[in-house]
């Protein structure tokens, strides 16, 4: 995959999935405006390996949750770069009552998963298009979750926001296509890294769910955040141009749909 002389705006990048899919971009040629909320040893280390490979990078802490903070955002990069070819989000939501029944869960923590989840990469959209539109090119992209699709017990807001994720893709998808812009979720099953790791430190309950969860997948293990940034890879290549308004699962053949 080459995305060489390309620029992508990644927020998200201090994530598991998030280091990796900025790590292949900057092995396919990719220079690269990473954002983060926390973590910005895990960005700066991302950051740190697209430079040794002679990518332009910059780093930066961003709240993608407000439109105005992500506007500003974006303009700068605008300003440094002169461009953005690909918007590859990786926000996650923070779930700070882990995987919990609905009804335990505490509601004054469900606007800032629906904010993380499903409004920042609506704040990203809008302040990435005006420039793909003008240039007739560009890549919208997101890391979402098969859980969209099929539901998943034990997150049902941040589901729902994924839902509303791929709704709201497709949506885009259909009003930008005239304009040679393509906007695709990467759907992850279960995959390797922070979440699983915080399930598993749940106890024996934990642990069971995990072990649950790749009984039921077709391949019989768990994903690796490596597959799911190749796949997010692809998608913002030329290889990939009549690709739109899709929610592509990797998965291990978990969900197929």
């Amino acid at each position: 995959m080459n995305l060489q002389e390309c620029v992508a705006l990644m927020p998200g990048a201090s994530g598991g999935i998030g280091r990796e899919v900025a790590r292949v971009y900057a092995e396919a040629g990719c220079d690269l405006a990473l954002g983060y909320h926390s973590r910005p040893d895990e960005a700066g280390a991302a950051g740190d390996y697209a430079r040794s490979l002679g990518r332009r990078v910059r780093v930066d802490r961003v709240d993608t949750s407000t439109y105005g903070e992500t506007d500003r955002w974006v303009k700068d990069v605008l300003v440094e770069f002169g461009r953005i070819d690909i918007l590859a989000s990786c926000v996650g939501a923070h779930l700070p009552q882990g995987f919990s029944l609905f009804t335990s869960q505490d509601p004054a923590t469900w606007p800032a998963i629906i904010q993380a989840q499903l409004m920042s990469f609506i704040h990203l959209s809008r302040a990435v298009l005006d420039g793909m539109i003008a240039r007739k090119s560009g890549r919208i992209l997101s890391i979402g979750s098969d859980s969209g699709k099929v539901g998943e017990s034990g997150v049902a807001v941040a589901t729902a926001a994924h839902g509303g994720l791929i709704a709201f893709a497709k949506s885009l998808a259909r009003e930008v296509g005239r304009h040679g812009v393509s906007v695709n979720i990467v759907c992850p099953g279960p995959t390797e890294g922070p979440t699983l790791e915080q399930l598993r430190r749940q106890g024996d309950t934990g642990a069971r769910i995990v072990e649950e969860m790749i009984r039921r997948v077709p391949m019989k293990r768990l994903g690796r955040a490596r597959e799911v940034a190749s796949a997010m890879a692809f998608l913002a290549s030329p290889e990939a141009g009549f690709i739109t308004g899709q929610a592509i699962s990797v998965s291990g053949g978990l969900v197929m749909q």
